[in-house]
């Protein structure tokens, strides 16, 4: 069975994906800091294939340590709160999800060398986004790896995409 981390998993898009996984057959563990909405209670919670863990992204050692027995990583974890939140903490929003992604990063480059990590899927909101009127593409490395695009360093050839 092949088994999925998914970061972000008690938010919103992330509830969603890891009921669509576990209906497919997936053993997934979610790791989440609840900072959001809190620990809600999920359908799959007593699942048997789901394991939850609660903690912060941004510790590479705890990331890698549950990439170790991944062959996927579903990165969804972000700091959100909305237009109005990023016109009111631009900088912290920018600045946390910056280091969001490359904590991830970097635990997904140890695990594939270290481990069996063949996959590593990045997810995104119209959020990432100032406006919906217009997209003319992610203009940081941030925003790239939001918008499902490729982001990876050039350390990693090989890493990430679909097999």
């Amino acid at each position: 069975m092949e088994k999925v981390l998914v970061s972000g998993s008690a938010g919103f898009i992330g509830g969603y994906v890891v009921e669509e996984l576990l209906a497919r057959g997936y053993a997934v563990t979610g790791i989440d800091n609840f900072s959001k909405y809190g620990q809600v209670r999920k359908s799959y919670d007593s699942h048997p294939d789901y394991t939850l863990v609660e903690g912060d992204v941004r510790d590479v050692e705890l990331m890698a340590r549950l990439l170790a027995d991944c062959d996927h990583f579903i990165a969804g974890a972000a700091m959100i709160g909305g237009i109005s939140y990023f016109h009111t903490y631009a900088y912290d929003l920018l600045a946390t999800n910056e280091r969001v992604i490359a904590a991830s990063c970097d635990a997904a480059i140890r695990a594939h060398r270290t481990g069996r990590l063949g996959k590593v899927t990045y997810l995104s909101s119209s959020m990432v986004f100032e406006s919906a009127s217009h997209w003319s593409g992610p203009s940081t490395a941030w925003a790239s790896a939001r918008a499902g695009q490729s982001a990876t360093r050039p350390s990693c050839p090989g890493m990430c995409g679909w097999r």
